[in-house]
């Protein structure tokens, strides 16, 4: 278990500072469809931070689950929880996506 927390808290710094750079509003590493075509390309990176910040305090949340719940049913919940937050995330990717795809057609 050690393994798999180390190495999702690896994961999660790197997204967190990615998320950092996002909220900042560093679009580089940002493409898409909507993204491509919307005029407020710094506001939409800004947007894009906050699920990505959820994602990787997820991640890291899950690493520390993983060492701290008993070895018998950890990954069990481990994977219950990342699923949960992955659900999450998604909703919140959608909606940035949403508002930004409403905003171009005005």
């Amino acid at each position: 278990m050690i393994g798999f927390s180390i190495m999702t808290w690896f994961i999660a710094v790197i997204m967190i500072g990615l998320s950092i750079s996002l909220l900042k509003g560093n679009y580089t590493f940002v493409h898409g469809n909507v993204f491509d075509r919307t005029k407020d390309k710094a506001g939409y990176a800004k947007k894009l931070g906050k699920p990505v910040l959820l994602l990787a305090v997820g991640i890291a949340i899950s690493g520390v689950l993983a060492v701290a719940l008993p070895q018998e049913y950890a990954m069990t919940i481990v994977i219950i929880f990342l699923l949960l937050v992955v659900a999450v995330t998604i909703g919140l990717f959608y909606r940035v996506d949403k508002y930004f795809r409403k905003s171009l057609l005005e």
